[in-house]
């Protein structure tokens, strides 16, 4: 099943993400003999087929070919770790907006996070809904949020560059008190164009089929790294990873220290 849906997906045409970009598009033409090229390699590889010169080809990145994927909701224990095992296989480098408290409970995900050269952002100290608080509550739910990060990695010269100023409101709430607050303590609100679903109890194949179809340069993915079983994230990322690396896709950080790559 997991083959036909990957099969499936890469004969749609592309759709575009659900919001504008202002990036510039890719500069090349897609190929149509591509799409039965990948049908072959993917093939061999669902059977356990070590890579060959054809699927090294493909898999040559294309400067035009940037995709952001970002990660809510950790860090935690079980899930993260997998996450960051299957980003360095594929030489991708994501951002991690990420829950206070968790950060609390797991230090050393977070150090690990940064030392494997991904970037940071803030996802609230509980998770609380932006937009139901009052300024007070935002202000600690935020500064709580970045304290706990800046206490961890602010003091190492080699993994404070993993902090941000990226701010991810949870369930995208917001209103124009979080806009102002944002503006005045220089946050820069961080959303995304793709919305894999995958906090919701859909399978790895619909997750991975969300990503196939709506893809396109410098598009904005979210994922889940925490926040309930993970299992299919997992899996549906492994299936991101590998196809869009053999579209000739590269994995970079949304988020730096200077802030985001662009505001869609």
């Amino acid at each position: 099943m997991l083959l036909f849906a990957l099969l499936g997906a890469i004969t749609q045409p592309a759709l575009a993400a659900s919001s504008s970009q202002s990036a510039p598009p890719a500069s090349q033409t897609q190929d149509p003999s591509r799409t039965q090229q990948f049908i072959h390699l993917a093939s061999g590889w669902m059977q356990g087929s070590t890579s060959t010169a054809d699927e090294q080809k493909l898999a040559q990145p294309d400067p035009d070919l940037v995709v952001y994927l970002t990660f809510d909701d950790g860090p935690d224990p079980k899930w993260t770790p997998q996450v960051l095992e299957l980003l360095q296989q594929y030489h991708a480098i994501a951002t991690f907006f990420e829950i206070g408290y968790n950060v609390k409970q797991h230090p050393e995900i977070t150090r690990q996070i940064a030392e494997d050269g991904h970037t940071i952002g803030l996802h609230g100290y509980y998770h609380l809904d932006f937009a139901q608080l009052d300024y007070s509550e935002l202000y600690f739910e935020v500064e709580d949020n970045q304290a706990i990060l800046e206490e961890l990695l602010g003091t190492d010269p080699q993994l404070v560059s993993a902090l941000t100023p990226c701010l991810r409101p949870p369930y995208r709430s917001v209103n124009q008190m979080v806009k102002n607050f944002a503006e005045e303590l220089n946050y820069e609100l961080s959303f995304w164009q793709i919305d894999t679903e995958d906090w919701s109890d859909i399978s790895s194949s619909d997750i991975f089929s969300t990503v196939a179809i709506a893809v396109e340069p410098y598009a904005i993915i979210l994922m889940h790294d925490g926040g309930g079983n993970r299992l299919e994230t997992i899996r549906a990322l492994e299936l991101v990873l590998h196809e869009l690396t053999l579209r000739g896709y590269s994995f970079a950080p949304y988020c730096t220290a200077s802030g985001q790559a662009f505001t869609p």
